[in-house]
Formats: C-alpha cells, sequence, structure tokens
C-alpha cells in the first residue's frame, strides 16, 4: 500500500485511544524517559502549552529503539515521565520502534519523506508534521524543543491556513 501522508497512520496512546493526524500541526518526537535528554519534556510541554489553542499539538512517541530507555509498560511510562515533568498534556503513545524490523509504519513513511540525515539517530529526534499531514521538517535530538528554528518552524505551519 502506498500512503502519501501522516493522516494515514496513528498511534496507540497509553490510555488506549488511538491518535490520529487531522487538521493540526504536530511535532513528532520520539522519547524515552531513562534517556538524557528526557530533560526536554518541560519544553515540549511549554511548546504544546503555547500553541495548542492554535491547532498544533506535540506527540510523544515511547519508544525502546535506542539502548531500551523507556519502560515496557503503559502505567509506567505515565509514571516516569510525571517523574522527569509534573505535568505532561500533550498525548504519549505506547511503545513504538522507530527503526529496525518492527519500525511503526510512521517511521517508515517518514524516513522517505527526508534524507538519510533526517532519520532518527537518538531518543527526542522530531518531526514537525503539517494540518495535511506532510512532513515539513525535522529537528535532531540535541534540538531544544524552545530553539529559534524550531519555533519559527512551528509558526510558519500554524500561518499556513
Amino acid at each position: 500500500m502506498h500512503t502519501n501522508t501522516a493522516k494515514d497512520f496513528s498511534f496507540t496512546l497509553l490510555d488506549g485511544t488511538l491518535f490520529k493526524f487531522s487538521n493540526q500541526d504536530v511535532l513528532v518526537v520520539n522519547t524515552a524517559s531513562q534517556c538524557g535528554f528526557a530533560r526536554q519534556f518541560n519544553a515540549l510541554q511549554e511548546l504544546h502549552d503555547r500553541y495548542h489553542a492554535q491547532g498544533f499539538t506535540v506527540l510523544g512517541v515511547s519508544s525502546q529503539s535506542f539502548r531500551k530507555q523507556e519502560f515496557d509498560q503503559p502505567c509506567e511510562i505515565a509514571a516516569a515521565i510525571k517523574n522527569k515533568c509534573n505535568r505532561v498534556t500533550f498525548p504519549i503513545t505506547q511503545l513504538a520502534a522507530v527503526r529496525g524490523k518492527s519500525i511503526h509504519p510512521f517511521y517508515a513513511w517518514a524516513a522517505t519523506q527526508v534524507s538519510l540525515l533526517g532519520r532518527p539517530k537518538w531518543n527526542f529526534h522530531k518531526y514537525l508534521i503539517g494540518k495535511d499531514g506532510r512532513c515539513i521538517t525535522w529537528f535532531s535530538s540535541v534540538t531544544d524543543p524552545l530553539a529559534p528554528n524550531v519555533i519559527d518552524a512551528v509558526e510558519a505551519a500554524l500561518a499556513n491556513q
């Protein structure tokens, strides 16, 4: 099956409900609560809070693809994230592979939308997906979610009605 946009995919959230891409801009971030980059949860929450009312959300994709730095069970993942950041209101998924044989279909698709450099090489890699479901850009793990280039990209996406 040939897929053209992120709207062709969904993720199962920690509470068992489905997340579908629909008419909002989404920053998709592969997360791992035991990773050194987990300090980014606070900045991701701030970014979500700043732009959510305008049609933007952060989607945290729990993953063990890099050194298994995430727990197995949804309740353990939620507790570990709460331990890192008291208030996370953006959606967090159950475990999903971002590379390898069992790669989640979204990540397999995203890999076709960017160069080899734009594929996740560690936890907290970020893809900005537009309202239309297309991949706008990506940011590496070391890029702070509140960095000017991230803010500029999110604001440009939001302005593109």
